[in-house]
Order: C-alpha cells, then structure tokens, then sequence
C-alpha cells in the first residue's frame, strides 16, 4: 500500500514524485517502459527550461530522476499496465509484474494520441498538432491541413473548420473510409478533401510548415504549405484502459481535468501531456506535475481516510 502511485516516469510524474517525497509521503512511480523520461530524453538543446542553458532531454531526465531517488521515491520500470480498480477508496493497479494499491493516483502517461511516423512528425509541438478542442485559441483564423488515419479526422476537420481561415483533410494511404454523403458535408462546410496520397514528410518552422506527399499511384509529389499540420492517427492502447476504467476522456484521449487535476473519479488525479497537448514542453510539464503532486497532498490531508 503507497500513499500515492504515479503512472509515467516522464518530467511530469518525475515531477510530481518529487514534489510527494518532500511532503514525506510514500510514493511509487511505475513506467511501462525500460527507460525513465518519456520522450523528453529525445529532446536536443533545450532551451527553455530555468537554470539549464541548452541542456539536453536525457542530461535533464538523468538529473531529475537521480533526485528523486535521493527523496526517496520508489521506481519501478518495465511495468506496463493492464488494469486499473478505482472506484473504491483504494486504488489498486496491476500490471503484467505484480499488483499495487494506493490511496491516490496520478496519470502522467503523455499525450495519449498516437502519430502516423510521418518524417518530421513530433509529438513536442512546433506546429503539429493532435487535438482541436484541447487549444482552439492556437488554430483561429490558421490554415490547417489535417492528415487522417481514422474516421475521427473528419470530425475534427469540421470542428475546426469552424475557427480556421481554411481545412484540408488527406485521407492519409486512403485509410478512412469517407462516403458521398460526408464527402458533401466536407464540403459544405468549407473542408477541402485530399485522396490517394501519403504524406511523406512535414518540413519547417512555424508559422510556415510543408508536407510532403506522394500520389499512391503516379508518384505525384504534392506540397502542401501550412501553418498547422494536424495528424490524427487514432489513440494509444492506454487509453483504452483508462475509460474501461471509468476515466473519461476526449474522443483522442486526453484526460479531462479541473483546475486542481482531478478526473471524474475522487481520488484519482493527472496531470501533463495526458490532459491536453498544450502541455508539450518539459517546463509546462514539470510545472504541472508540481501543482497536481500539491493538490494530491491536500486531498489525502483532508480525507478521512487519510493516515
């Protein structure tokens, strides 16, 4: 039994383990992978983060988890997850390895939409994008062109042709199947529609960015300039696991939170990339993962079951 187990050993539950380990509460990290620090330890000359002028992801991953071993926490790799029990008091997680309880639970999985191994494609932001209705302030008055695996490309196409100046869709390898009757609503809705190419390659900075794509057929090459290049590739296997547990989610996977992060379920919390991806930096993450770690404590204090 931990007072509180994180899921993810990125920035953002390295973090928050941090942060309980000084309230002096017995907290447990479980990553699925074989590695401590997400996809930050691909990160190259990071720039932005206070105190460290152009570190990089894995120097900045190997510091953090060396001091949150030194406060204590408990981390535990190679623990992918199979199902969680939350809606009692105590929160029980297993994984292929063993079973755990805990009074409080944190998410710190990342974003939980999958890409489509687009050359070019990154996961942290600069102009690529996964979910419409986590930052719709970021694609106002933008061009956009979405590339789409999934039948949920469609309906984020629509949804944010409401609020960009223009929406292509390329139906990436012909993957979704679009009738005549959503093709006509496509295009009643101002949604220009892209068959029977692949996109190859996303190039450049914003506010400019360039795909790349090939015609399936004649090896047409097709340039495409954008100011946000969208990629809906369907969502992570976890995230399954998540709403079977109960926890509710955007139709791409984000969590959905409050203020203090806290789910649908009392007692079980997240915070970082799992919850929107406007939090794609390691700075936003860390701060985020602080925050929620103080939110938890507060929770367990006022809690009757708290000891």
């Amino acid at each position: 039994m931990y007072d509180v187990i994180i899921l993810g050993a990125g920035p953002t539950g390295l973090a928050a383990g941090i942060q309980l380990a000084l309230f002096r509460l017995n907290t447990l990290i479980l990553e699925a992978s074989d590695k401590v620090g997400g996809i930050a330890i691909r990160a190259r000359g990071i720039r932005n983060y206070p105190g460290f002028m152009n570190a990089s992801g894995a120097r900045l991953m190997e510091r953090m988890l060396s001091q949150a071993e030194k406060a204590g926490v408990e981390i535990r790799t190679s623990e992918e997850i199979t199902k969680l029990s939350l809606q009692e008091k105590e929160k029980v997680v297993e994984t292929f390895n063993a079973s755990y309880s805990c009074r409080a639970l944190i998410l710190a999985t990342g974003i939980g939409m999958k890409g489509l191994n687009i050359k070019g494609e990154s996961w942290i932001g600069g102009g690529v994008a996964y979910c419409a209705e986590c930052i719709p302030q970021s694609f106002q008055g933008n061009d956009i062109v979405v590339v789409g695996s999934v039948a949920e490309a469609v309906q984020e196409a629509l949804y944010l042709a409401k609020i960009a100046k223009r929406v292509r869709l390329v139906n990436h390898k012909n993957l979704i199947s679009i009738n005549e009757e959503t093709k006509r609503r496509l295009e009643r809705d101002g949604v220009q529609l892209i068959e029977d190419f692949v996109v190859e390659e996303i190039r450049g900075k914003p506010p400019i960015k360039l795909l790349l794509s090939r015609h399936v057929d004649n090896l047409k090459v097709k340039k495409l300039k954008t100011n946000v290049a969208f990629i809906i590739g369907g969502v992570k296997p976890f995230v399954f696991i998540l709403k079977k547990a109960g926890i509710k989610t955007h139709r791409l996977g984000c969590i959905l939170v409050d203020g203090f992060g806290n789910t649908n379920i009392e007692g079980v919390f997240a915070a970082g990339g799992c919850t929107s991806t406007v939090k794609d930096t390691i700075p936003v993450c860390v701060g985020d993962g602080a925050h929620v770690a103080t939110c938890v404590r507060l929770y367990l204090k006022y809690t009757k079951d708290y000891r």
